[in-house]
């Protein structure tokens, strides 16, 4: 049975972070639960630190969309993001996961929701916000870290993929967006186009590769079990390719991808 002391700090626990995370919180109890100092009331420290606490949310949405941010603008984002959080206010211990309705938030705000013909901004809006904390889930996936990667040595019968490697398709050039807003390229708003890309992380560094339909289709295969021999017969056939033509191909391939931390010795 919880004591007098642990209902009582339940019971403030509980206060504190309705009144945080509430759009209009309720500051008349404030004086029960916090002392006004010779400056300052009860209310006003609580206010104070309440907007703090904000600004902390608003500053890790930023950080965990900040594609996002720069595709909206400053203002723009922060607007969503404040609606974002007082549809969707935080109820975990941790902030990683503060952002993981954004995309299904925008889904079902868009504006255009009740049109039969959609603007394809928006879609790439918010294909772009699922790419962005998709990386982030994938920085924080649990796997052993310990391993050796492949070099150019290494037989095609001993690469494996490193333990945390995700393929996407989008679309838009969503990966490729994404990387020349963190390389500070300032690109524009893209058009539709269909594209593919993999994401690893190793050594605690994520690595993003935009890649064609052939080698996503090639790396689905190892990433299923295949081994690399089995995965180039399913390619060649797949894609009707001549199969001394693709060992050419191959070759390019596997240096990429080795250049990339795909692979890890077995």
């Amino acid at each position: 049975m919880p004591t007098d002391a642990q209902s009582e700090l339940a019971q403030i626990q509980n206060w504190m972070q309705s009144f945080l995370i509430s759009p209009e919180p309720n500051p008349v109890k404030a004086a029960d639960f916090i002392n006004d100092s010779s400056r300052l009331s009860a209310a006003r420290h609580l206010n104070i630190y309440r907007q703090s606490y904000i600004a902390r949310l608003r500053e890790c949405m930023k950080n965990q969309f900040s594609a996002l941010n720069y595709a909206l603008g400053e203002e723009l984002f922060q607007m969503f993001a404040e609606q974002y959080l007082d549809a969707y206010p935080s109820n975990s211990y941790t902030l990683n996961n503060l952002g993981k309705n954004f995309p299904s938030y925008l889904e079902e705000t868009r504006p255009d929701a009740e049109s039969e013909e959609k603007e394809s901004w928006i879609d790439f809006i918010i294909a772009l916000a699922n790419f962005e904390f998709s990386l982030s889930e994938i920085f924080d996936e649990h796997a052993e870290e310990e391993i050796v990667l492949a070099d150019d040595s290494a037989p095609d019968e001993a690469l494996k993929l490193v333990r945390v490697f995700h393929l996407f398709q989008h679309p838009y050039p969503v990966c490729r967006y994404y990387l020349d807003v963190v390389k500070k390229k300032n690109p524009e708003l893209p058009f539709e186009e269909n594209t593919w890309c993999a994401v690893t992380r190793c050594h605690y560094r994520l690595g993003l590769l935009e890649i064609n339909p052939a080698q996503y289709f090639f790396l689905e295969k190892l990433r299923r079990g295949l081994s690399v021999e089995e995965a180039k017969i399913y390619t060649i056939r797949k894609f009707s390719l001549d199969p001394k033509k693709f060992e050419n191909l191959w070759y390019m391939w596997r240096k990429s991808f080795i250049d990339s931390n795909f692979f890890h010795y077995k």
